[in-house]
């Protein structure tokens, strides 16, 4: 492992002063008063870059922040996807446009992953990018097809563990490498199961696969799942982090429900902009998004949506992304997950 992967996604610029030099701080003070008055940002349109098609919970987050940003900052912040190479184009748009604030990404845990999963990445976005906000988190789900009978995370343990050993389970994710086919790998090293990973092109095909039966279990996010639960085809049996989820008090935590380690398999959007952004820019939208998040109405929606607003500071983004990468990245390498390049 690089340590370099595991370095936050936190650059701060250095200022250097001089002092004690009289002359120069009088030149120094002339040449400021002579320089026109540069205008406050944002003084044009921002645009925020989402690594996914239109429509998706990323895209949709992305949008209510960027309305919310452009009443309370009195300039348009724009959405515009650029979906493609597992966020890879995205991301390297990104660093690779100006660093005046102007250019910013909704990442996704992709960030601190591809650079594990893609041997041949053409950027570094340890380097190339600073943290400015984590906006949500996007908890995870246990769900089994109804089909398997089981009706709590035990009795699915239970079952999983008899198929398992007949080499006849499976599992079902939006994709390989995604967050949620990570978590289900994860459930396996925990729980000891050997259950087969089935990928498919995105969560909506994912839970049809297993409403069918065609998958045991899956992980999976509320909103793409909700549907397929409220059908009865679908069992949600636990969820997959230190608390339950807000608006569904009766579904356990794994921890509560079959005495497993505590775990936080949660991905999450986070707010970037290139590494050299002043920090006056950084600043300003952490405060303002803070403000946002804090709003009871925002919360509701992101509730509605399968989402947790978070918030908090640049370097408790960095924090964050810094042991997330060393809890998916050691997945990664526990359970030899490969991208076919």
């Amino acid at each position: 492992m690089k340590s370099s992967l595991l370095n936050p996604l936190h650059h701060v610029l250095a200022w250097s002063r001089l002092l004690g030099r009289p002359a120069l701080a009088a030149c120094a003070a002339s040449l400021a008063l002579a320089a026109p008055a540069q205008a406050a940002w944002p003084d044009r349109p921002v645009t925020i870059i989402v690594p996914f098609a239109s429509g998706g919970g990323s895209d949709i987050t992305a949008r209510l922040i960027a309305k919310e940003l452009g009443e309370s900052l009195h300039q348009s912040f724009i959405v515009e996807n650029k979906p493609g190479a597992s966020t890879q184009i995205a991301t390297r748009h990104v660093i690779n446009s100006a660093p005046d604030g102007n250019t910013l990404l909704l990442g996704t845990i992709s960030l601190i992953n591809n650079p594990v999963l893609y041997k041949n990445l053409n950027y570094d976005a340890a380097k190339g990018l600073r943290s400015v906000i984590n906006l949500v988190d996007v908890p995870d789900f246990l769900l089994v097809t109804s089909s398997l009978g089981a009706s709590t995370a035990k009795e699915f343990l239970a079952k999983a563990k008899t198929l398992s050993d007949a080499n006849k389970l499976n599992f079902g994710s939006a994709g390989t490498a995604s967050s949620l086919h990570l978590a289900g790998e994860w459930l396996n090293q925990a729980a000891h199961l050997k259950g087969s990973h089935i990928p498919y092109k995105g969560s909506g095909p994912a839970m049809v696969a297993l409403a069918g039966g065609d998958v045991s279990y899956s992980i999976e996010n509320l909103g793409p799942a909700l549907s397929s639960v409220q059908s009865g085809r679908v069992k949600m049996l636990a969820v997959l982090g230190p608390k339950r989820y807000p608006t569904l008090p009766d579904v356990p935590t794994l921890h509560e429900a079959t005495g497993m380690p505590d775990t936080d398999m949660a991905s999450w959007f986070v707010l970037m902009a290139p590494a050299a952004t002043p920090d006056s820019v950084v600043n300003l939208l952490n405060q303002k998004i803070n403000t946002i998040l804090a709003k009871p109405e925002i919360r509701k929606q992101l509730l509605e949506l399968g989402e947790i607003a978070v918030g908090g500071s640049p370097k408790d983004l960095s924090d964050r992304m810094k042991a997330d990468g060393a809890k998916w990245i050691k997945v990664i390498e526990d359970g030899k997950v490969k991208i076919d390049e």
